[in-house]
């Protein structure tokens, strides 16, 4: 995988990889590491359609993935493998980490959650527990390249519902936005791969931070962002929020 992350940032050869091809092998190799054939959360196996949690460093599956987006992306920043395109940086993130390296984590002694005690848990609760909380800090220690990484264990504060906000009105603070495609890096849609033009423009999913076209991203699909401090309606992806499906005539 080091020969192929090296190569990003292209090369004229007509030998050289496309970047498809690149991301294809890639995802492939990050698959074949040891643990990471089968998803994280409930062991269905993933290869075929690997997604991954980047606060986490892990591979899931896809229905798992869904219950990662539910956590909100200060959570759980889910990306697919074979949709979204990662640059260098997040590889070497992912080929660090793994599912293998998570799962050791947590059967630490000095953590002491086993696999039975952690899928007896509650999707939302096995993400906000204390020890979640430190290997997601721990992660990103290593990612900035801090000298000390983060030891102690302590309860992650939930993001409060609009629901819950009290009698003031106040809400809850912002947490932190998706990491967004960056428009040099995205000529074309990421979901349908149309290519923009000054006319077919640049959107972006406040949700996942795909750049994405306004086909892709529709006035049903957009929702209140609550977990973001948004509660009006706000753009975001099929992908994200599939819209309804239509009533067939005749059925």
């Amino acid at each position: 995988m080091e020969a192929l992350m090296d190569t990003q940032g292209g090369s004229t050869s007509s030998n050289a990889l496309s970047a498809a091809e690149r991301q294809a092998l890639m995802a492939q190799a990050l698959v074949m590491i040891a643990g990471n054939e089968e998803c994280f959360d409930c062991s269905d196996p993933c290869s075929d359609d690997p997604w991954v949690s980047m606060n986490h460093a892990t591979v899931i599956c896809l229905h798992c993935a869904g219950q990662h987006r539910a956590l909100g992306v200060h959570v759980s920043f889910v990306r697919s493998l074979k949709l979204d395109g990662l640059d260098k940086t997040k590889w070497k993130a992912l080929q660090a980490g793994g599912n293998n390296r998570f799962r050791a984590f947590l059967e630490d002694p000095m953590v002491g959650i086993g696999q039975h005690v952690w899928r007896a848990l509650s999707f939302k609760d096995r993400y906000h527990t204390p020890a979640a909380d430190l290997y997601r800090r721990r992660l990103a220690a290593e990612q900035r390249g801090d000298p000390e990484l983060p030891t102690d264990l302590r309860r992650p504060s939930a993001s409060t519902s609009s629901s819950d906000r009290g009698a003031a009105g106040k809400r809850p603070a912002v947490t932190s936005p998706p990491a967004w495609t960056a428009d040099s890096e995205a000529r074309r849609c990421e979901l349908c791969k149309a290519n923009f033009t000054i006319l077919f423009r640049r959107h972006h999913c406040r949700r996942c931070g795909r750049c994405i076209c306004h086909d892709c991203s529709p006035s049903a699909c957009w929702r209140p962002l609550p977990q973001l401090g948004v509660y009006d309606n706000c753009r975001q992806c099929k992908v994200c929020v599939p819209p309804a499906a239509k009533p067939i005539a005749g059925l």
